[in-house]
C-alpha cells in the first residue's frame, strides 16, 4: 500500500491543482461535471479514459503486489490482506470518489465500484516482453540517446501513462479558462500556457526520475568510451524534452477539444515544455552525485514552472522567449 500510495499523491496532485481551476467560487460544481459525463457518451468516455490513465499505474502495485507474493507462504488468511487491498484501490481513488459521491451520492458510488472492476482488470494484464535487439550505434552521443530513450521505455511505463492522463486533466482545465473567459489569441495562449505549466510538473517528473537514473549509470561507460561530458549533457536534454514536448502536445490536444484551436497556445506550451527540458538537464547534472538529488530536480520544476507564468504574466508572449534563455543560460553554466 505504501509504494501505490506515493504513486496516487502525484496524481491527487495533480487533480487537485485542476479542482481548483474548474470547480472555484465562479466555476462549476460536481453534479454539472457528472452530470455532463452521464448525458453526453463523448464526454464521459474522456472523462473515464483519464482517470484510467492516471490510476492504472497505481492500481498495478495494488493488483499485482510482486514484492509481496512472499506472504502468501506464511500462515493465516490471505483474505484479509485481499479485503485491505481492495479497499485501498477504492480509497487511493480520493478524488475520482469525492467527485463522484457528491455529485451523484449513491449512483455515483455505484460508478466509481464498476470502474475499480475495469481498473483491477487491466492493471492485472502485462504487455509482452520485447525482445532485445542488437544495437548498432555509430558514435557516443547517438548511444546514450538510446539508452536514456530505453530507460524510458523499460523503466517509466507507469510514470508515462499517469502523466498522459495528468496532461489531459491539464489541458482539459486550460481550455476550460480559455472558454469560460472568452479568451483568444495571444492572451488565450498566455493563459492556457501557465495553467498547462503548473499542472504538467507531476505529469513529468516522474519520467525525469527515470532519467536521473540512467544518467547516473551511465557515467562510468561515457568516462570508459571519452565521451564528451557535452554529449552527455545533450543526450540528456534529449531524453528530458521528449516526455515534455509529448506532454506539452497532449495537453494542447486536449486544450483544442474544449476551447477549439489556438495557434498562440501551442507554439508557448512548446517554448515552456522547451524551457523546463533545459533547466530539468541542469538539475540532474549539477545534483546526479547529490544524496539528494531526486528532491533537487523537483524543486527545480516548480521553480522552473513559477518562472514561467510570472514571465508570461508580466511578458505577455514575449515570456517564452524570456524562460528559454533562463533555461539556456542555466543549462550554458555546467556545459561550459
Amino acid at each position: 500500500m505504501v509504494p501505490a500510495w506515493r504513486r496516487a499523491v502525484a496524481a491527487w496532485i495533480g487533480c487537485g491543482i485542476v479542482a481548483a481551476v474548474v470547480f472555484g467560487p465562479t466555476g462549476m460544481h460536481a453534479n454539472d461535471l457528472t452530470g455532463l459525463a452521464l448525458h453526453d457518451p463523448g464526454v464521459g468516455v474522456v472523462l473515464g479514459a483519464t482517470w484510467l490513465l492516471v490510476f492504472v499505474p497505481t492500481a498495478r502495485v495494488l493488483v499485482r503486489a510482486a514484492p509481496a507474493h512472499y506472504l502468501y507462504s506464511l500462515p493465516g488468511d490471505p483474505r484479509g490482506a485481499r479485503l485491505v487491498a481492495a479497499l485501498a484501490l477504492i480509497g487511493l481513488q480520493l478524488p475520482w470518489l469525492v467527485l463522484w459521491t457528491v455529485g451523484e451520492h449513491l449512483l455515483g458510488l455505484a460508478i466509481v465500484l464498476a470502474m475499480t472492476a475495469v481498473i483491477a482488470g487491466l492493471a492485472r494484464w502485462r504487455p509482452p516482453a520485447l525482445r532485445a535487439r542488437r544495437c548498432a550505434w555509430r558514435h557516443g552521443g547517438e548511444a546514450l540517446r538510446a539508452v536514456h530513450l530505453r530507460a524510458l521505455a523499460r523503466r517509466a511505463g507507469d510514470a508515462l501513462v499517469r502523466g498522459a492522463g495528468l496532461s489531459v486533466l491539464a489541458g482539459a482545465a486550460a481550455g476550460l479558462l480559455i472558454r469560460n473567459n472568452q479568451l483568444d489569441g495571444e492572451a488565450a495562449g498566455v493563459l492556457g500556457a501557465s495553467i498547462i505549466a503548473i499542472v504538467a510538473i507531476p505529469a513529468q517528473i516522474g519520467a525525469s526520475l527515470v532519467t536521473l537514473g540512467a544518467y547516473r549509470e551511465t557515467a562510468w561507460i561515457a568516462a570508459a568510451f571519452g565521451i564528451a561530458p557535452r554529449t552527455r549533457i545533450t543526450a540528456l536534454v534529449f531524453a528530458i524534452a521528449i516526455v515534455h514536448l509529448g506532454a506539452a502536445a497532449i495537453a494542447v490536444g486536449a486544450a483544442t477539444v474544449v476551447a477549439g484551436p489556438s495557434p498562440w497556445l501551442a507554439v508557448l506550451v512548446a517554448a515552456v515544455a522547451l524551457a523546463t527540458s533545459l533547466t530539468e538537464a541542469r538539475a540532474v547534472v549539477t545534483g546526479a552525485g547529490s544524496p539528494a538529488a531526486a528532491a533537487r530536480l523537483v524543486v527545480g520544476a516548480i521553480v522552473t514552472a513559477a518562472l514561467a507564468v510570472v514571465s508570461l504574466a508580466v511578458l505577455d508572449a514575449a515570456g517564452a522567449l524570456a524562460i528559454l534563455a533562463i533555461g539556456a543560460c542555466s543549462l550554458l553554466t555546467v556545459a561550459a
